[in-house]
C-alpha cells in the first residue's frame, strides 16, 4: 500500500509518498498512463494509495508545473505529460527488485513550492499512518 502525506515546514514542505517496489511499479504505471491520456487522477481513489491527510489530484489542467494547496481540501499537482513520462522512468527504477532502498523526487523545475517525493524501504511501516481519511 502507497501511503501519501504532506510533510509541513517552514523550509521544506513536501508530498512523501511510501511504498514498496510493486507500489512503485504500479504508480509508475499511473503517471505513463497520464503521459499518454491527460485524464486527472485522484490518488485517493487508487487502490493501491492511502491518503493520510489531505488528497492529491493528479492534472494537466493550465496553469505552472508543480504542487499547489487548493481551497484546503486538496492538493494539485500539476504535471506536463513528457515530464509524466520521465516521472513513470524514475519510478520503475525505484522498483528495480535489486535495489532494496531509496528514493526518487518528481520534479517539476519550480525552486519554490512543494516537494514531491517517492522513498521505498528508507522509513519504518508505521511512518505517515496517522489518521486515514481515505482508502
Amino acid at each position: 500500500m502507497m501511503r501519501i502525506g504532506f510533510l509541513p515546514s517552514d523550509f521544506n514542505p513536501m508530498i512523501l509518498m511510501l511504498g514498496e517496489a510493486e507500489d512503485c511499479r504500479a504508480l509508475g504505471g499511473v503517471f505513463r498512463r497520464f503521459a499518454r491520456d491527460g485524464a486527472d487522477v485522484v490518488f485517493g481513489d487508487l487502490g493501491f494509495c492511502r491518503m493520510i491527510g489531505t488528497d492529491l489530484r493528479l492534472t494537466a489542467s493550465a496553469g505552472p508545473p508543480g504542487v499547489e494547496h487548493h481551497d484546503g481540501h486538496a492538493f494539485i499537482l500539476r504535471v506536463p505529460p513528457g515530464t509524466a513520462a520521465g516521472f513513470a522512468e524514475q519510478l520503475h527504477d525505484l522498483a528495480e527488485p535489486n535495489r532494496v532502498a531509496g528514493s526518487e523526487l518528481l520534479d517539476c523545475g519550480t525552486e519554490d513550492g512543494i516537494a514531491v517525493k517517492v522513498s521505498r524501504g528508507e522509513y519504518t511501516d508505521d511512518f505517515l499512518a496517522g489518521d486515514v481519511t481515505r482508502k
